[in-house]
């Protein structure tokens, strides 16, 4: 059985052995109601000796709107860059030249879709699929799902989380979308974590600012959901910084896992 993993007491600890830190954002620098502004300090700190950080975030909204909409909040620059969900997911529909999309969420994540030359449609008009959130209707959802199966479309899920509860409200997300239609037999590319693709992007956006190459060895994760941040910063050979205590730690690679209650410097 593997060791428990490191708790730290501030991230200062680990300033000297990472160059970039790739950051989550809800849930590090702010929740639903209260944002939190040691977490952002710590951020601040880490760039004035040197480092580079990117949030790298599931949200359906691209980086800009996202940058806009922490400021918003009162939440500095604290960070060089960010990427989201919905980065990576509008890059694969430009690059595939998709311009017919059926769209499986909040029409608010429609945004996403903003200045690009791409008209939401019904399932079977589409060229591509893309999920953002989980629908109001089980029937609608299979039925959509088993025409995009017969038709052999690819799904774009941008937040692979599953399920969260509050109180006694179980909220739904994305990634029960694509478990579902993977399920089918369907093709799911995570746009969001932990999938690989935002990592890669975040990770290359940190090396152009540092103008150099940067060793997955020297790349801090810091988030506060094992199955999303946890997973996926190691999964990418990364160390990772799991903030909160609600949920259990993996078991494995705890060499390069560390905890922490709040992101303090």
């Amino acid at each position: 059985m593997a060791d428990a993993p490191a708790a730290l007491i501030g991230l200062s600890r680990l300033a000297e052995a990472y160059a970039v830190i790739l950051c989550d954002v809800f849930g590090v620098l702010h929740d639903a109601t209260r944002v939190f502004p040691a977490a952002t300090g710590a951020l601040a700190a880490f760039r004035a000796r040197g480092g580079t950080v990117i949030l790298v975030s599931n949200a359906a909204e691209p980086g800009p709107r996202l940058a806009d909409a922490l400021r918003a909040r009162g939440i500095p620059d604290a960070y060089d860059d960010l990427v989201t969900g919905a980065d990576i997911a509008r890059s694969l529909l430009d690059a595939a030249g998709v311009r017919r999309v059926h769209h499986i969420g909040p029409a608010r994540d429609r945004v996403l879709f903003a200045g690009l030359p791409v008209t939401p449609v019904a399932v079977d008009a589409a060229e591509e699929i893309v999920c953002t959130g989980y629908p109001e209707c089980d029937d609608d959802l299979d039925a959509s799902l088993a025409t995009a199966l017969r038709r052999a479309l690819r799904l774009l899920c941008t937040n692979p989380d599953t399920s969260l509860t509050v109180g006694t409200t179980r909220l739904r997300f994305a990634g029960l979308v694509a478990e579902r239609y993977r399920a089918r037999g369907g093709r799911v590319v995570e746009t969001g974590k932990p999938g690989a693709l935002i990592y890669r992007a975040a990770l290359d956006r940190a090396e152009r600012l540092r103008g150099r190459p940067v060793e997955p060895a020297r790349v801090l994760g810091i988030g506060d959901t094992v199955a999303l941040d946890v997973a996926g910063a190691l999964g990418n050979g990364f160390a990772a910084l799991q903030i909160g205590t609600a949920q259990p730690p993996p078991t494995e690679a705890s060499a390069r896992l560390y905890r922490m209650p709040a992101l303090v410097w």
